[in-house]
């Protein structure tokens, strides 16, 4: 469990599956999750399990996000290994639940993510990708050090659209300099 000062970071729960049913089987947040079919039950229990399985093996790390004062579940963040040698991992995040939305839990959340990432993961980059025309989370990003790096064109088609995906990446030492940079004031 990672204790921040608002949210916790936890492994899911079978527990957790209502809750994550209720808000991440809506459309739009289908959409823009990637996925485009509502999952039952049973699929949100296996998927939980298999968290749990991908935590074992050293291959992905899902957390479930609580808001700390409520014990309520809002979304969860995600860091999948991609290469062990070069040090490298991919990061995402969902906070499913709109009323906990542009509260700034999420931004915590990845700040959270981000030092366990590099402090007890010892990784030395993590890279997003992100809608190109998603300017607040874009925003976001490169308030927490994350640099633009490219982008792929038509990458996703989201109610009737097609949109670019930006890739962004965050090395140890950028990360390193934000936190000093926020230790300062």
């Amino acid at each position: 469990m990672i204790v921040g000062k608002h949210v916790i970071l936890r492994g899911l729960d079978l527990g957790d599956a209502d809750e994550i049913l209720v808000h991440s089987n809506s459309m739009k947040f289908l959409n823009y999750s990637g996925r485009i079919i509502p999952q039952s039950k049973e699929e949100c229990l296996d998927w939980i399990q298999k968290t749990w399985q991908e935590r074992r093996q050293g291959k992905v790390y899902t957390f479930a996000i609580e808001v700390k004062d409520e014990a309520k579940l809002i979304g969860y963040t995600q860091l999948k290994i991609l290469n062990n040698i070069s040090r490298r991992a991919d990061i995402s995040i969902g906070i499913f639940n709109p009323n906990y939305r542009n509260r700034g839990l999420g931004t915590e959340s990845l700040v959270l993510l981000i030092d366990y990432a590099f402090t007890t993961l010892n990784l030395l980059s993590l890279e997003l990708k992100v809608f190109a025309n998603n300017q607040r989370a874009i925003a976001c990003y490169e308030n927490l050090g994350f640099t633009k790096i490219g982008y792929r064109r038509k990458a996703d088609y989201i109610e009737g659209i097609f949109l670019d995906d930006l890739m962004m990446d965050l090395l140890i030492e950028d990360w390193l300099k934000i936190k000093e940079l926020n230790n300062e004031e």
